[in-house]
């Protein structure tokens, strides 16, 4: 059986504030004792003295002290000698002026008090002894009244303190509550009410709401991801099937079907292994298992060996760079090359023959600056603001025959992004787009 937040918290305050109230009132019932036991030692020390006077001075009323005290001793201080008794004598004191002593079934308590006094010309201490036992019997049930009082006070402030809190976090129950009610159907509609809520319970109602709206934000890009890379992959796969019938029922007598099938069947394969490799990259950063393998390295190292690739790899745009100085910067060099590769891939793709294509490497305020800029298609200002998201492409090259799955550059942002970097993105439509990207120089070695 589940226990919910509210009423446990409910059920262990009441507990707490009970104890504390059984505490105190424990401790003022020893108060009230020591207050009571303490008027009644003054009452007999009081007497105690009187009846030391009446002995001294053989005053009259020296008679009283035959009624009232139990025990009375007089000793001399010189040697001890006791020289005048009364009643039985008591040694069973062993500390401190109170003694209780069982008799005949019943407790008795006595009190004892030493005076000083002249007795016959001699210098006496006198012992009295009281007998207590009827004021200890009133005191018993003064106490006993008081222990009934607290007792009944004690149940009446934790049935209030039970009441007053569960009052307090009924909130905290309707968040529960709500909380419970929340799945996949209504995450979009389902919120916390912060209505007639205290500041701190409304702090938490709004906290929690906020959470609940970065979890839509993230369900619904996921949602997303899983149907575009769907439709990404539904593509090749369709082109893989269709060409794979056609062999089936011509490629083996028509060599062109078979050559053509074959080098469309390596395409789109290659085409799949290269949007799986993107869509695990992505997968294994959102599961924060996207480490670097950082180093200190000289980037215009990686850019001249990226300028050599493009030549190679695109004869038929005018690949430039003008400037690439030394900046020495600590990463990981392969994922900041694989970063840059995809700037120089895009521009390879909007750009048409006779283009040119400018890399360079630049120290800019005590930062690495890597430039790519083209001379080709260009974007337009609504395009720019989500080229880096997910599976994007741009209107204006849909139906253009541009190969890419858009996802190039959401992976180049995650992989800078991981070197505190930034990229700042230039680009006019038809006249060309430039990327800059800006690493900055960590202090070390």
């Amino acid at each position: 059986m589940q226990i919910k937040l509210f009423d446990s918290l409910t059920c262990r305050i009441t507990v707490y504030f009970t104890v504390l109230f059984l505490v105190a009132g424990v401790f003022l019932l020893c108060l009230f004792t020591v207050i009571r036991l303490k008027s009644i030692s003054d009452v007999y020390r009081e007497a105690a003295k009187e009846f030391a006077y009446h002995l001294e001075n053989k005053a009259e009323g020296i008679e009283s002290i035959h009624e009232e005290c139990t025990s009375l001793v007089v000793r001399s201080v010189e040697n001890k000698e006791v020289i005048y008794r009364l009643g039985k004598e008591m040694n069973r004191f062993s500390i401190g002026k109170w003694h209780f002593e069982k008799q005949g079934g019943k407790m008795r308590l006595y009190a004892r008090y030493v005076v000083p006094l002249v007795f016959y010309k001699t210098e006496c201490s006198a012992e009295f002894v009281f007998d207590c036992t009827e004021d200890w019997k009133q005191v018993k049930a003064e106490l006993i009244r008081f222990a009934e009082w607290e007792l009944v006070f004690v149940v009446f402030a934790a049935f209030a303190c039970y009441i007053l809190v569960r009052a307090m976090f009924r909130p905290i129950d309707e968040m529960s509550a709500q909380v419970g009610r929340l799945n996949l159907q209504n995450i979009h509609t389902e919120r916390l009410s912060v209505e007639g809520t205290m500041d701190e319970l409304k702090t938490l109602a709004s906290g929690i709401n906020e959470m609940l709206d970065r979890m839509e934000q993230a369900y619904e890009a996921q949602k997303q991801f899983v149907s575009e890379a769907s439709h990404e992959l539904r593509t090749p796969i369709t082109v893989l099937q269709g060409y794979s019938a056609m062999l089936r029922r011509w490629g083996a007598e028509d060599r062109e079907v078979l050559a053509e099938s074959v080098e469309a069947i390596e395409s789109e394969a290659k085409s799949m292994q290269e949007l799986v490799e993107k869509l695990l990259f992505l997968s294994r950063h959102e599961r924060r298992k996207l480490p670097f393998a950082k180093e200190w390295f000289d980037m215009a190292e990686v850019v001249r060996e990226l300028e050599k690739e493009m030549v190679y790899l695109s004869d038929t745009r005018n690949m430039q760079c003008p400037v690439c100085e030394s900046a020495r910067v600590y990463g990981d060099r392969q994922a900041l090359k694989q970063a840059i590769r995809v700037f120089l891939d895009n521009a390879v793709k909007y750009t048409r023959e006779g283009d040119t294509i400018a890399l360079s490497c630049r120290n800019r305020h005590g930062a690495c600056e890597i430039t790519v800029e083209d001379t080709g298609l260009g974007m337009k200002k609504e395009d720019m603001e989500g080229i880096f998201g997910r599976f994007f492409r741009a209107d204006t090259v849909r139906g253009k025959n541009i190969e890419g799955h858009g996802l190039g550059l959401s992976i180049a942002r995650l992989i800078i992004d991981g070197h505190a970097g930034k990229i700042l993105v230039r680009s006019q439509y038809t006249k060309g787009s430039a990327f800059i990207v800006s690493i900055p120089r960590q202090r070390g070695v």
